[in-house]
This record gives C-alpha cells, structure tokens and sequence, in this order.
C-alpha cells in the first residue's frame, strides 16, 4: 500500500503540473525556446515579444473568447491544487503513517525475539549440563566434579541471573540471600585447598547447598525463558490487532482527502454555474451570427462556381475546334489564330486570376507601405538542389526586397515541448542598391534578374506579362525614387504600376493573382534564411494585409441558404467497396455491417462488434468503418478477405457439432454472445482432423511450418488458415536461418512480373502485424524484417510499407 501510495503521489505530481501547463496554454501564453544568453538586454526584450505575442493571440480570438479561456485556466489551477493536496493527504496517511508504524513495531519485535532466543539458548544448555553431570555420585563420593558442573552451570546463566537482579526482564525482583545477590561459588582450586582443613560435614553441606543454588538458577533461567518468549507472542498478538485499526484510521484519513478534494471540486462547480449559463448563451448567439454571416461567403462561391462554368464552356469550346479542325473544316482552320500572343490573347489565360476575383468579390486591400507584392518563381543557387524552382511570397517596399520562407522549428518554454510552423521573412537586398535585368525569352517566359553590388544576383520568374511589367517597372521605379526623393509615399508610386487596356472581367486589383488573396502568416519571425545560400539577410516584420469585401451593402440583404444535411462518408476511398462487397454481419447475417474485425478480416455488426470487443484486442481488433481512419493496407486487407472468405474457415466444422445453430439478426445478445465465444475464442467450429493421431506439440509444429510456408508464397487464406488454428507468429525456422513468418512474408515475390495483381504480399505482413508479429524480432544473422526485405531484394512496395510500419 505504501509503495503504490508513493506511486500515485508521483503521478499525481505530474497530474497536477499537466494541469498548470493546460492551464498556461489557455491563457494563450506563448512557449518560448530555451536561451542561453543572460544579457539584461535579450531578457527584456524577449520579455516585450512575449508580451505582444500575447496581445496579438488575445486579438487574434477577441476579447469574449479570451475571457472564457481565463476562466477555465483559472479552474484549471484550482483543480491543480486541489490534485496536489489530495496527493498530499494520501501519502501523509498512507506512507508516512504506515512506515513510521511498521519501522518502529519491526524493530521491537526483532529486539524480542532475539532476547528470547538468547536466553533461551542459554536456559537450555544450563539444563542440559545439568542433566549430564554426576552430581549424585558427587554427594555421596566427593564434592569435586559437582563443584566443577555447578561452576559450569552457573557460568552458563549468569547473563540471565544480572538481567533478574536489575529488573530488566519485566517482573517482580527475588528474593536474594541475605548477603544482598547471588554470589558464583569459589573457584574449585581454592575449595581444595580449604577442604584440606575443613571439616568433612561442612564440606558436604556446602557441596549440597551449592547444588541447591545451581538448581535454582536453573529454574530462574527457564522462567525467564518462557517469560521472554511469552513477551514475544504478546507484542506478535498485538501488533495483529493494531494493524487492523491503523489501517483503518489511515484508510479513513485518507477517505477524508478524497472527500475533501470532491467537496472543492463540487464547490467549483457551483460557483461557476451562473458564469456557464451566461457563456452558453454567448455561445448559441455567436454560433446564431456565424450561420446568420455564411449568406455572402455561398454567394461568393456561386460566383466561383460560375467561373468555373464559364471556363469549362470555354474547354468543350475549344475542343470542339480541335475536333473540327482535325477533320478538315476549312472554316475552322481559318478561323484559328496561329500566334501564341493571340492564342493567349483569346484564351485570356493572364487574366483568368482578375476574373475569378471579380466573381468572388473578393479582394486584398494593399499593405501598408508595400509597394509590389505577388507571388514569384525563385530559382535557387545551389546545383545541388533538387528543386530548382520554388514559389514564393515577394513583397518590396522603401527599403528592401523580401521573400517568405516556411520553416518547421521546434520550440521549448517551460520544461515541455512545442511545435510551431512559422515563416521567416528573409532579406534579399536593399530598394536604393538592386537592379534589375531582364532575361531574354530561351524557353523560359518572364523571367528577370535582381542585381546587387555583393551578392549572386537572384533569378525570377513572373505568373504572366502583367506580373512580369510589375515587378521590373515597380523595382526600377523604387530604385529611382529612393535616390532622387529618399522617400516617397508607396500609394502614389505605384498608381497606374504594371496596369493595361481593361477588359472585360477585369478587376481593378493589380498585381494580386488569386495565389496573392492567401496571407502569410501572422507569426513572422525575424531569422535568416539561406535556402542554398548564405547571401541574403533577414529584414523587420512587416505587417500583413488585410481582406475586404467588395461589395459589403449588397450582401448584406441576401439570404442565407438552407444547409443541406450530407452524412459524413468513409474516410478511405476504399471503405464503400469493403462495405458493398460484404453486406451482411459474419457472426449473425444482419445487413449492412460496418464494424471490421481488422485482425480477423471480417465485416460484423454493431451489436457483434460489442461482443468482439470484449474477447479483447488479442483475439479480435474492432474498428468503425465510417467513424476510424484506416490506413491503405488496413483497407486492402478488409476487401482482399472478407466474410465471404474467412467464414468458411471458422466455420469449416460446424457440421460436425451437434446442438449449434448459427444466430440471425433478431436473436438476443446472449445467443451470438455464445456464438461468437465458441467460434473464436474456443475455436469450436474449426475443421479438425479426427484421424490425426499426432499429439498436440506435433500438430502446433506443422501449423506453425503452414504459416511459415504460406506467408513466403504471400498466400493470404492460407495465412488466415494458419492463424485460426493457433499458429504462433512469433514462431522461428531454424530450418531456415530462424526467421520468422513476417521475415518469409517479406522477402516474397510475385510469380512472375505480369502477376503482381494476384501477389498480396503487403496484405499479408499487414495481417501477422495485427495479429502480434513483431518487427523488431532478429533471425539467426541478427537481421529484423526490414533489414531482411532490403538485404534479401524484397519488392520495393514491401520495403516501402515496411519502412512506414517501423517508424
């Protein structure tokens, strides 16, 4: 009890700290990575970020959201003390208690049973050279060898004899001689040479008293023996006893804890009741005017959808005068422009991004002090890349040129881990410094350098012509007017910049494609970022635009469509072929099962599935079709087996027992309880063998070589065949280096290179590794499976499943 007190007290530690980590979280506290500088200057600093970073976040979610998360980190820290005193309670009484109580009676006990088993010893052996001394012929020969054995004797207990004197064995004191104690008879050597001139009658009187002394010492020391051992049984008896009722008051003790944690809890509870009516009714109003705000966002993607019509009418069109041209209309083929300027002219693939925001009504206000922005086409500088092209967000104002990288960085705040996918803005150069040169048209269209006095110049490439004349006009026109002005307003620099003739479906957005309408994120931070070379420095965080609705009157009226229910689908592709090509229960035969026992292959109800789920996960792994996300071989697995597959084999012996019937949908759950139990977990319907005269290791060995065998043709029935009859995955062929079935499984190959259809050798390593198959298991040369598929020319889709498997 102690120890698994102490247990739940370190657990509850952790609990609690858990606690106050969800509740930091909730208030939206930012996890900061772990610094090594000590300087007065960064503290403060970071300090600053942190603390707009805080404001930021409390923006970013408003001001009501803000207020319901305090509200539950501060439950969340009551509940934090409220677990640590609990934890507290329990230990004091259930190990403080206890070990101080079993320390301190162990130790009495262990000091008594040694008293008693010394002077017991002591007590014995007094007696036994008692009884093997000559003390009768002593007093009627000579009072020599009785004067020895009283010596002997008296030596023997005189521990015991002191401890009586003093009082130290817990009872009433004796009565001594007159002399005041007991005195050990004189030495042998002396009484020899007083007998010498002692007279005969007193030498024998004295001999006789002698052996009276002995004989009550004898007596004291076995007394005491019994008294001591008493004492032991005493305290044994007692400490039984006690330990019932000081369990009991600690137990109690601790039921106090828990009662007073409950009682905080319920306290917190109720005091929160009117703040959780108040914040539900918030809620139902806020999710009111979202549902009542969805009317402009359906109308904006019904112009979307609109678009599209109109560019698919567009593709039929333009198939139709490929169609007609390829068979001779000559009128078609006058028609036909042959210059790729007027191809794209009449396409008006330039202006498809102006004219699907123009159906939106939906477009980005420009940024703040931002002269051109869009997205470009980066080459990178590194040969060794093996992206050449990468898209970017560019942005240029007064200053410089940046692009935005993403990067994944780990951070650590407090002792715990966090993950936070950011972007870095990275400095490509200086407005007043760069310039640019455009590239002459070798396959590659508008296309342009950024030049710079120390750096490798920066290849680019634009979305299209007008992108194109943005960029080079926008960043030769900064250029110029930084150094003649030093500063000029960004919105009157850039009115009339990279714009054309207007056409028709144009809006009036320059310079955004559709792309351009997805901000970057808020959390910029302000680090270098090489991508292949080190020439390019980080710049400040610039602010990032914000959206606009263009046309905010007149949605304002419109009606919000009725939502259309649609029940949620299967989440693999293919889930509904599992379900379609089993479409009654394999336990029952009720329609439209979709519950899979992964493990078995089959396909059962819901009410089976119960069942199933009580066998446990050794014998049956149950999973939702509609509810659970299976992976790729999960689901191959499903639509390779099946009941129609499996069943046979569970129920290949069903003839032969007598009494059973297979249950159907309407009968009780006692009845397919019972079914499913004898089918799998006593395996009762399996065929088996009446003339088989082999014992039991016998046959396990040759089902165990079946698995074997069929798990290195991928023979997937063969493999659920094995397994039904008990075959150990785990089992080794020695006979084969000591591999194991998963080891066979994954160096299997196809028949031949046109049958990779029938090979299912994936599906069959995806069942040994749901019924226990270890990855990690090494043969004899000390390989695991992955190694072995690599090593042994596996396929490469086996390598592959394998590798995802073992990470």
């Amino acid at each position: 009890i102690s120890s698994r007190a102490k247990t739940f007290g370190k657990c509850g530690a952790i609990m609690a700290e858990s606690t106050r980590r969800l509740s930091s979280a909730c208030r939206l506290e930012k996890q900061t990575l772990a610094s090594n500088s000590d300087d007065e200057g960064d503290l403060e600093s970071k300090s600053e970020r942190d603390l707009r970073d805080l404001q930021e976040r409390k923006q970013a979610i408003g001001q009501d959201m803000s207020n319901v998360l305090q509200l539950l980190a501060e439950v969340l820290d009551e509940i934090a003390s409220a677990q640590v005193q609990m934890c507290e309670a329990l230990q004091e009484s259930l190990v403080a208690s206890l070990e101080s109580f079993a320390d301190l009676e162990m130790k009495q006990v262990s000091s008594l049973k040694s008293e008693a088993e010394q002077i017991t010893a002591d007590a014995e052996a007094s007696f036994a050279k008692y009884l093997n001394g000559r003390h009768a012929q002593g007093l009627g020969q000579g009072m020599d060898s009785w004067n020895k054995v009283s010596e002997s004797v008296t030596s023997q207990i005189l521990p015991t004899i002191q401890q009586w004197k003093h009082g130290t064995l817990l009872v009433s004191p004796p009565l001594t001689p007159k002399g005041g104690s007991f005195k050990t008879p004189p030495p042998s050597k002396s009484r020899r040479q007083n007998d010498k001139h002692a007279d005969p009658n007193q030498v024998q009187a004295a001999t006789a008293a002698n052996l009276q002394l002995t004989l009550e010492q004898i007596r004291l020391a076995q007394a005491s023996a019994e008294l001591k051992r008493f004492q032991l049984l005493k305290k044994l008896v007692s400490i039984k006893k006690r330990r019932n009722f000081e369990l009991g008051e600690n137990a109690l003790a601790s039921l106090h804890g828990i009662r007073a944690y409950f009682n905080n809890c319920s306290d917190l509870v109720q005091g929160l009741a009117p703040r959780l009516k108040r914040i539900q009714n918030n809620q139902s109003t806020s999710r009111q005017k979202h549902n009542s705000q969805q009317a402009p966002w359906e109308a904006r993607e019904d112009g979307l959808v609109l678009g599209l019509e109109a560019v698919g009418e567009a593709v039929d069109k333009a198939f139709a005068n490929a169609d007609e041209i390829a068979q001779g209309n000559q009128d078609a083929i006058a028609a036909q422009p042959i210059l790729l300027e007027e191809i794209e002219e009449q396409t008006e693939i330039w202006n498809l991004p102006y004219m699907l925001a123009e159906c939106s009504r939906y477009q980005r206000d420009p940024s703040p002090g931002v002269l051109v922005e869009g997205w470009l086409y980066k080459k990178s500088s590194s040969r060794m890349s093996l992206q050449q092209w990468s898209r970017r967000w560019f942005m240029m104002d007064k200053d410089g040129i940046y692009y935005f990288h993403s990067t994944a960085e780990i951070k650590k705040a407090n002792g715990g881990n966090g993950y936070l996918h950011t972007l870095e803005r990275v400095k490509i150069c200086d407005t007043v410094l760069c310039m640019v040169r455009e590239l002459k048209n070798d396959g590659l269209r508008f296309r342009f350098e950024i030049v710079t006095p120390n750096q490798k110049p920066l290849q680019l490439q634009a979305c299209g012509p007008v992108e194109y004349k943005m960029w080079v006009d926008g960043i030769r026109l900064g250029a110029e007017n930084q150094l003649v002005h030093g500063d000029v307003s960004a919105d009157a620099l850039m009115q009339g910049l990279g714009k054309k003739k207007k056409k028709k479906g144009e809006s009036n957005s320059t310079g955004k494609t559709l792309g351009s309408m997805v901000e970057p994120d808020r959390s910029m931070s302000g680090r270098s970022a090489s991508n292949g070379s080190n020439d390019y420095e980080t710049g400040e965080v610039v602010p990032t635009p914000e959206f606009r609705e263009c046309d905010r009157e007149d949605d304002s009226d419109e009606a919000a469509p009725e939502p259309q229910a649609s029940a949620k689908g299967p989440r693999n592709p293919l889930v509904q072929k599992i379900l379609d090509a089993n479409p009654v229960c394999a336990d029952c035969g009720k329609p439209s099962p979709d519950w899979a026992c992964i493990n078995l292959g089959l396909l059962v109800c819901i009410e089976c599935s119960g069942v199933h789920r009580g066998l446990g996960v050794h014998l049956s792994k149950v999973r939702s079709l509609r509810m659970d996300a299976l992976t790729d071989s999960e689901a191959r697995l499903l639509l390779c087996l099946g009941n129609d597959k499996v069943n046979p084999i569970w129920e290949a012996g069903l003839e032969n027992q007598r009494g059973w019937k297979k249950p159907s949908g309407d009968d009780s759950r006692k009845a397919k309880e019972d079914w499913i139990k004898s089918k799998y977990q006593w395996k009762g319907f399996l065929e088996v063998d009446s003339s088989d005269d082999r014992d039991h290791a016998e046959r396990l060995q040759q089902i165990n070589h079946d698995l074997y065998q069929a798990a290195s043709k991928a023979d997937l029935l063969g493999v659920t065949e094995a397994l039904a009859h008990g075959a150990d995955v785990e089992w080794k062929n020695h006979q084969d280096g000591g591999k194991t079935a998963l080891h066979a499984c994954a160096v299997s190959k196809p028949a031949s290179d046109d049958d990779e259809e029938n090979w299912f050798g994936i599906e069959c390593a995806e069942l040994l590794l749901q019924n226990g198959a270890k990855m990690k298991t090494l043969d004899d040369n000390h390989q695991g499976t992955l190694d072995c598929a690599v090593i042994g020319g596996g396929e490469r889709k086996m390598i592959e499943f394998l590798s995802a498997r073992s990470q």
